[in-house]
């Protein structure tokens, strides 16, 4: 169950082929995921995902050329590369939903569509933490540039708006996803 949780979604049935021979043909018995739009507007939905997706990898890469003394410690920038995890995650699911239809099954809408969603909110934990550190090693420390540091955290916060304006746009464009069962 743990390799191929969508088994139970798929049913075999052996039959007889014209040349005789025993064949097993595989079929999607699960539920179905379908869009209420049609298709112009799933592919205006994709664009405006794609877009999101690429604006949350610039702004992350922006922050990273910054290069504050804060990147030089340790417990700064390992979450702030943890980020990236999420990120391609989300880029990944971008590229999953350009393949979907509007009727969707189990396994394409959670790649998809459920994936964006967790891996925004795995973007905005991460953000807040990171500003939260950079908060702690601006407090602790004298000598720094806060130029830098407070342009990180900027960065950082633009980051968390722009996710968040996902999220109100992803509950728009997805929000109303009906399960059919057949």
């Amino acid at each position: 169950m743990l390799f191929n949780r969508y088994k139970d979604d798929y049913k075999q049935v052996q039959s007889l082929g014209p040349d005789g021979k025993l064949r097993t043909v595989t079929f999607y018995d699960g539920s179905y995921y379908e869009l209420p739009y049609d298709e112009k507007q799933f592919r205006k939905n994709k664009i405006t995902s794609l877009i999101f997706s690429v604006l949350f990898l610039v702004i992350y890469l922006m922050a990273g050329f910054i290069n504050p003394d804060s990147s030089k410690t340790a417990w700064i920038v390992f979450p702030y590369l943890f980020i990236f995890l999420p990120i391609a995650f989300n880029i990944l699911a971008v590229i999953n939903l350009f393949t979907l239809k509007l009727r969707m099954e189990r396994a394409g809408y959670e790649a998809s569509i459920i994936r964006m969603k967790n891996s925004s909110m795995a973007i905005l934990v991460l953000a807040i933490i990171n500003i939260v550190l950079d908060l702690v090693f601006i407090i602790n420390r004298h000598t720094l540039n806060f130029v830098l540091e407070i342009s990180y955290i900027v960065l950082l916060l633009i980051l968390i708006i722009s996710v968040i304006a996902f999220g109100k746009k992803y509950d728009k464009m997805f929000g109303g996803v009906i399960l059919n069962s057949n």
